[in-house]
C-alpha cells in the first residue's frame, strides 16, 4: 500500500525528471535592431536617396522626382521626399515595404534590387521616420516606420497599412509612389540648396545609363543631368574624351549563374584643357576624381582604384578613365553587400580583371606622360602660329580648301587638337612623315597645316632639344625656327601655277636632304 509521503516522494521525482520549457528569446529585439541599423554607414545623403530611387526604377518609373524642403519640426529642418510614377504597390506589397528583407524579388539578380533592405536601411540612415504613401488608380494607401516611436513602445511589428482619402502632394499619375523622410537627423549638410546640388551631381553620375535612356530626374524641380565620369558622353557638363581600345567582355561561370564584365577606358583631351585653372579642372572632375567607375545593371555602386595590380596611382592617371560594368550573376565575385556602395572584390576576380586592365592603365599613365612632353615643346609652336597669324592680313590670301587632311595628318592633328585657334589661318603639327623631308604641309579646314617630320636631323637635333630647354631664350629660338618653317611652307601656297608648286615641293625634299646631310656629317 503506498502512502501519501511516497505518492509525495514520487510525484516530486516525476516533476524533476519532465522536460522543462524554456522561453525562446525573440531573434531580434527590434528597437535596438533599428537604432543599430542607422549606422550601415551610407556613404553620403546621394547614395542613401539612390536606393530609393532603385525602387522607383524598378517599378516602372520613367518621371522621378526628388525633394529636399523645410520641415515641421523645429529640432530636424529639413524633409526629405522622392515620388514616382511608377506601378505603386497594393496592400500586401506595401505591408512587408518597410519590413528589412521584405521583397517581392529577394535574391531576383535581374535588376537593381535584391535584398528588400535598401528602403528602410537608406530611409533610416538618414531621418528617424518614413511615410510611404502609393496608389493604384482610386484605391490610396499608406504605411509608415517610426524609429522612436518603436523604441519607447517596444513594438515589434509595423503598423497596419491605412486606406486613406488623399495623398499629399500626390503627382498626377495613375499610379505611384512617394516616400517622405521626416526628421532628418543625419545630414552632411544644413542648407537645403546645397544637399540639393549635391544630390543633383551625385544622381547625375549614379544615373547616367538611365538618363540617357529616356528617365526623367528632377532634384527640386531641377532636371538632372548626365554627368560621364569618362567624359565620352556629348550630351555631358565635360565632355570631349577619346574611347581607348575596344570594349573588353569577359564571361563568366558562377554558382548563381553566368555573368558578364564589360571594360571600357577613354583618354581626356589634355591638348584642349590642360591650361585651365585649377579650379575649373576640379568643378570639371577632370583632378582629384577617381579614375576608375563601378557600374553593377548599369547602376554606379562605387569608384576608386580598382584592378590595376602593383600600379599605383599618379597624377597623370588623373587625364583617363575607365568603367567597369557588371552583371548581377557576379554579386558575389565583386563582393557586393546590401548597401550596393562598395566592392570587395574576390582575390580570383582580381587575378582575371588585372592581368589585363593594369598593362592598360600603365600605357594610358605613359601616354599622358609623353602627350604632356609634347605639349612643353610644342608651346613654341603655338606661339610661332600666333605671331605668324598677326602678320596674315599683309601677305597674299592663301587659296581656300576644306578638304579633309590626309589619312597621315589625321592622328598628328588629333593630339595636336586645340580649342582656341580655330580662327588662326596656321596650325603647326608633329608627327612621323613617310619622307625623309623636314615638312610636309596640307590646305585643309581653311588653315595651313604643316607637319614638322620628328625624323628629321632639324627637328630632333635642333628644333625639339630648344623647345625642351627651361631657357627662356631657347624656347625664344625655337619659336623663331617654327617661324621660319612656316614661312617656307607659306610660299609654297602663294598663287602660283601649279607645276611651280610641283618644283617648290621637289626643292623642299632637296633643301630636307641636303640639311640632313649636313647635320649627319
Amino acid at each position: 500500500m503506498t502512502t501519501s509521503a511516497q505518492l509525495k516522494n514520487r510525484n516530486k521525482a516525476n516533476s524533476s525528471s519532465a522536460p522543462r520549457v524554456r522561453q525562446r528569446p525573440a531573434l531580434v529585439d527590434v528597437a535596438n535592431f533599428l537604432i543599430a541599423t542607422r549606422d550601415t554607414g551610407y556613404k553620403t545623403t546621394a547614395l542613401a536617396i539612390a536606393e530609393l530611387v532603385d525602387n522607383s526604377i524598378q517599378a516602372g518609373a520613367t518621371k522621378i522626382a526628388v525633394e529636399v524642403s523645410v520641415s515641421n519640426h523645429g529640432e530636424h529642418p529639413i524633409d526629405l521626399s522622392v515620388s514616382d510614377n511608377g506601378a505603386g504597390m497594393d496592400e500586401a506589397t506595401l505591408a512587408t515595404a518597410l519590413a528589412f528583407g521584405g521583397s517581392t524579388r529577394f535574391d531576383d539578380r535581374s535588376s537593381l534590387g535584391r535584398y528588400g533592405m535598401g528602403l528602410p536601411n537608406g530611409a533610416l540612415s538618414r531621418a528617424r521616420r518614413i511615410e510611404v504613401y502609393t496608389w493604384r488608380d482610386t484605391v490610396k494607401l499608406t504605411s509608415q516606420l517610426d524609429v522612436d516611436d518603436l523604441a519607447k513602445n517596444r513594438h515589434r511589428t509595423l503598423p497596419p497599412v491605412e486606406v486613406i482619402p488623399y495623398i499629399p502632394s500626390q503627382p498626377s499619375s495613375t499610379s505611384g509612389t512617394v516616400v517622405r523622410l521626416t526628421r532628418c537627423d543625419r545630414l552632411e549638410h544644413r542648407r537645403i540648396s546645397t544637399i540639393a546640388r549635391h544630390l543633383t551631381d551625385d544622381l547625375g553620375r549614379i544615373y547616367r545609363h538611365f538618363l540617357t535612356n529616356d528617365l526623367s530626374l528632377t532634384v527640386n524641380d531641377k532636371t538632372v543631368t548626365t554627368i560621364d565620369p569618362l567624359m565620352l558622353d556629348d550630351t555631358g557638363r565635360a565632355a570631349g574624351a577619346r574611347q581607348f581600345g575596344d570594349v573588353l567582355r569577359y564571361r563568366l561561370d558562377t554558382p548563381d549563374g553566368e555573368g558578364c564584365v564589360e571594360v571600357l577606358f577613354s583618354e581626356l583631351p589634355i591638348e584642349r584643357w590642360h591650361n585651365l585653372s585649377a579650379t575649373k579642372k576640379r568643378q570639371l572632375g577632370i583632378t582629384n576624381s577617381p579614375s576608375i567607375s563601378i557600374l553593377r545593371a548599369n547602376r554606379e555602386i562605387d569608384r576608386g582604384w580598382f584592378f590595376m595590380g602593383s600600379k599605383r596611382r599618379e597624377n597623370y592617371d588623373d587625364w583617363w578613365r575607365c568603367e567597369i560594368a557588371f552583371e548581377p550573376a557576379l554579386d558575389e565575385l565583386f563582393g557586393i553587400t546590401h548597401a550596393k556602395q562598395a566592392i570587395n572584390p574576390t582575390q580570383e576576380l582580381i587575378k582575371i580583371l588585372a592581368d589585363d586592365l593594369e598593362p592598360i592603365g600603365r600605357a594610358l599613365n605613359s601616354r599622358v606622360r609623353q602627350r604632356f612632353e609634347l605639349l612643353k615643346i610644342s608651346t613654341p609652336l603655338s606661339n610661332a602660329e600666333k605671331q605668324a597669324a598677326r602678320a596674315e592680313h599683309s601677305l597674299p590670301a592663301l587659296p581656300r580648301d576644306n578638304k579633309p587632311p590626309p589619312t597621315e595628318l589625321q592622328q598628328a592633328l588629333a593630339a595636336f587638337e586645340k580649342s582656341n585657334t580655330d580662327d588662326c589661318p596656321y596650325q603647326l603639327v608633329v608627327t612621323e612623315l613617310e619622307s625623309t623631308a623636314v615638312f610636309d604641309t596640307v590646305i585643309a579646314r581653311n588653315k595651313l597645316i604643316v607637319a614638322l617630320n620628328n625624323r628629321h636631323p632639324f627637328y630632333r637635333d635642333l628644333y625639339e632639344p630648344l623647345a625642351a630647354s627651361e631657357a627662356r631664350n631657347d624656347q625664344e629660338i625655337a619659336t623663331h625656327l617654327a617661324l621660319a618653317v612656316l614661312a617656307a611652307a607659306r610660299a609654297e601656297w602663294l598663287n602660283t601655277p601649279k607645276a611651280d608648286q610641283v618644283k617648290g615641293h621637289h626643292f623642299r625634299q632637296v633643301w630636307s636632304d641636303v640639311m640632313a646631310s649636313f647635320f649627319n656629317a
